[in-house]
């Protein structure tokens, strides 16, 4: 049961952190493709790359800084 937890946890910091990252950069991703640039496959393939990329480094720091202070057991 605690390994069902420790999932749902980090599923749910996955997501948290998605969201304040493509909150962070939204405002870098309309400045830097305009509007008709950004209806593209292209740059929308770019910038969710990015997003999950830099999403999926964070939550794997964060889960190892909380594995390796003990805080999270698994």
């Amino acid at each position: 049961m605690e390994k069902i937890w420790a999932i749902a946890i980090v599923i749910l910091l996955f997501l948290i952190i998605i969201f304040l990252v493509r909150k962070f950069f939204n405002g870098f991703y309309k400045k830097e493709y305009s509007k008709k640039m950004r209806k593209t496959w292209g740059a929308r393939t770019y910038y969710w790359h990015f997003i999950l990329m830099i999403s999926g480094v964070v939550t794997i720091l964060i889960i190892f800084l909380l594995t390796w202070g003990n805080v999270l057991t698994f």
